[in-house]
């Protein structure tokens, strides 16, 4: 059930997110085509964030499909842009939040993940 759940969330989440920066990427600016690769990348990776940033409209970002998975993500140009569009201030909170998440290692629900995809739900329309 919980792979469903993340499946949908991620696709609600990505949507809004594709949604609220358009087609420009992040790191390298460029506008992305159509049909060329318009991804969602974290900043924070996916894979050691924790769901809370994995899912969270502050860690996200569109990204092309060159710099999110054939670079991995840049992440030194995407921490460099992050500063640049919202400041050393919020990122140092994602920092924060994500020190927070290795030492707590937060479990979700699933109504953890049914009251985020409603969150997304409602910020798309």
């Amino acid at each position: 059930m919980k792979s469903a759940l993340q499946r949908k969330l991620w696709k609600y989440c990505s949507e809004f997110i594709k949604k609220r920066d358009g087609r420009v990427c992040i790191t390298c600016g460029k506008e992305i085509k159509i049909g060329k690769g318009l991804h969602v990348g974290h900043f924070l990776p996916s894979k050691t964030c924790g769901f809370n940033l994995r899912y969270d409209e502050d860690n996200l970002a569109v990204q092309c499909f060159y710099e999110n998975k054939n670079l991995g993500g840049f992440g030194a140009m995407y921490y460099v842009k992050m500063v640049e569009k919202h400041g050393q201030e919020f990122v140092d909170n994602l920092f924060r939040r994500y020190e927070e998440h290795l030492l707590n290692k937060e479990k979700w629900t699933d109504k953890d993940y049914l009251d985020k995809i409603e969150y997304y739900k409602k910020k798309l329309h």
